[in-house]
């Protein structure tokens, strides 16, 4: 008997609850706020349950009202195992509700029972860890109690090194707070922004879905970022087209019989003739045999100017899809529903389609704007291992561009990215849905203000240059991890040209390494080197290189000395990759 659509979708999400890496199809019903004192757990608490219409519950005020006397005392006066047992019942109430933000002191988590089943690691309850330097809990502490108490009331201020005791404090617990599913850096941001970020992330996970719209001259995409959204492709392609007869899916021998059968059924549930047609999988079918072989099923088998075409995998799909609906008939109507995380942060939105050359990867093709975008985040649970590690360096390569992008200049990116690593390579929710959406907002910003890449747009070429060249000197590498090298690389040439330091790069490198991307990969620099003239992103002759600025940001140059060039390339091609 076949699985259903809902059915799938269950079996690859697995079931609810808290742990890292472990999507939730149970809605977000309970947010827990954990970490440091002075992180600003009450502060944002409270504008979270305002934002989102919940109660908020301090578990301090709690037992002070309980008590009738103040934290600090309840420890002096009855130890810190009563103290603990009234928070952990206090506790237990607060997560009996449903729709309450919970601010926890600082220490409420530090025990095992605490995570069980029946308190944080019960289904709909989000733990959200607020993670703050010492030095910026000791000066809000500090800040704090000039304005309500004398340093009796705040122990952790009183006697000598504060920070310290702090510190310490942070080490301690820092296993605890990094069970939460999501963690937040707070040091450089205001509560307001913080609570901004918290409650789109409860959003996502209360069922809502993230749209975000792209406006440019030659055509408008509307991008739907949401766990589920492939249930949603028939609706939404009727939607769109309301007299649309026929949608031709266009996918790859090992997406295709995982999710065609489940789009042609929510396609065909809302009145469509849907045909598939599947080409190999991989970078060779992006080529002049395997466009025609598209163009053949198409026109062969009657395609019209009112249909659809649905681009159903990864970024080789895309392209190739996408070209094909840019040229059959002089255009038809577009849907890219990608299956891999590079495809969904990059290569799905922005209207690039083509395919490859001899000469070179994407020298033909077309700007074609796909009238929707569908991104179902639940389908990177069938995507390989390795070529999820690919999908991450487009991401970190947006962290990385993101304050020289429109919106960018608080480039929050990269500390996100940084601190939530694990819960990200795990697929955990809503942290995965919340950051893809926060990347297709980046590039459709870079897009809409530049989309013929004749200014801004050639930023997201951050890590391309010699990521291409590298790519195609053999295709050994996925896209991903080329592009990583080529990051790495570049990093090198902006230290030598001074455009970033050594700690700068040092950083990019370690956000790379947290997600497990390649440092060195054994291709011939030479054959690279002789690629880069094919390179199209040249102008006027002259190479443009995509530089790291100290701080975030990038800046292009075109006055790259080839001696420099070698020597960082020669740092990212010693060794080997992994390849499993």
């Amino acid at each position: 008997m076949p699985v259903r659509a809902e059915e799938k979708l269950a079996i690859l999400v697995g079931p609810t609850g808290n742990a890292k890496g472990v999507a939730r199809l149970v809605p977000i019903r309970r947010v827990v706020l954990v970490g440091l004192s002075g992180a600003g757990k009450s502060t944002v608490g409270r504008l979270v349950a305002q934002r989102l219409g919940w109660r908020l519950i301090d578990t301090d005020a709690e037992i002070e009202a309980e008590t009738a006397t103040t934290v600090p005392l309840v420890f002096r006066d009855r130890g810190e195992a009563a103290f603990r047992a009234i928070e952990r019942e206090v506790l237990e109430r607060a997560l009996g509700g449903e729709e309450v933000v919970v601010a926890c002191g600082g220490g409420a988590v530090a025990n095992e029972g605490v995570w069980s089943p029946s308190l944080l690691g019960g289904p709909g309850t989000l733990v959200v860890a607020l993670d703050a330097d010492p030095e910026t809990s000791l000066r809000r502490l500090q800040a704090q109690h000039a304005l309500e108490g004398s340093a009796a009331d705040r122990p952790l201020l009183a006697g000598a090194d504060p920070l310290g005791r702090l510190a310490a404090m942070k080490a301690a617990r820092r296993t605890w707070y990094e069970r939460a599913a999501v963690t937040l850096p707070v040091d450089d941001a205001p509560a307001e922004t913080i609570a901004a970020v918290l409650g789109e992330l409860v959003e996502l996970g209360i069922d809502a879905a993230e749209v975000i719209l792209l406006n440019t001259p030659s055509g408008a995409s509307r991008i739907l970022v949401s766990p589920g959204a492939l249930l949603k492709l028939g609706e939404l392609t009727r939607e769109r087209w309301p007299a649309g007869r026929r949608a031709w899916i266009v996918s790859d021998a090992n997406v295709g019989p995982i999710f065609g059968p489940d789009a042609t059924e929510t396609l065909a549930g809302r009145g469509f003739d849907v045909r598939m047609f599947s080409v190999p999988s991989g970078e060779s079918s992006k080529s002049v045999d395997g466009i025609t072989q598209v163009w053949n099923w198409l026109l062969e088998s009657g395609i019209e100017r009112s249909d659809v075409v649905i681009a159903l995998g990864g970024g080789v799909v895309g392209d190739l899809a996408g070209f094909a609906a840019a040229t059959v008939l002089r255009g038809v109507g577009l849907v890219q529903v990608p299956t891999t995380l590079q495809a969904m942060v990059d290569a799905s939105v922005g209207g690039k389609t083509g395919i490859n050359h001899p000469a070179g990867k994407n020298l033909i093709g077309a700007f074609y704007q796909p009238a929707l975008v569908i991104i179902d985040p639940v389908l990177l649970r069938t995507v390989p291992p390795r070529e999820l590690r690919s999908g991450w360096a487009e991401v970190v390569k947006h962290a990385v561009i993101q304050r020289s992008t429109p919106g960018g200049e608080r480039a929050d990116l990269l500390p996100f990215l940084e601190c939530n690593a694990p819960s990200l390579q795990s697929l955990g929710e809503p942290v995965t849905a919340y950051l893809i959406g926060r990347n297709v907002a980046l590039k459709a910003a870079v897009v809409e203000a530049d989309e013929k890449e004749s200014g801004i747009r050639a930023y997201l070429n951050f890590g391309h240059t010699l990521g291409h060249g590298i790519e195609a000197a053999g295709y050994s590498l996925l896209h991903g991890e080329a592009v990583a090298l080529g990051m790495r690389a570049a990093g090198r040439i902006g230290q030598a040209l001074e455009t970033c330091g050594p700690e700068w790069v040092a950083r990019v490198d370690a956000a790379l390494d947290k997600f497990d991307l390649p440092r060195t990969a054994d291709v011939d620099p030479d054959r690279v080197l002789a690629l880069l003239g094919s390179d199209k992103k040249r102008t006027l002759g002259r190479q443009r290189w995509v530089l790291p600025l100290d701080g975030g940001g990038v800046t292009v140059r075109d006055d790259v000395p080839e001696a420099t060039v070698r020597s960082a390339l020669a740092a990212v091609t010693k060794g080997g990759v992994r390849a499993t």
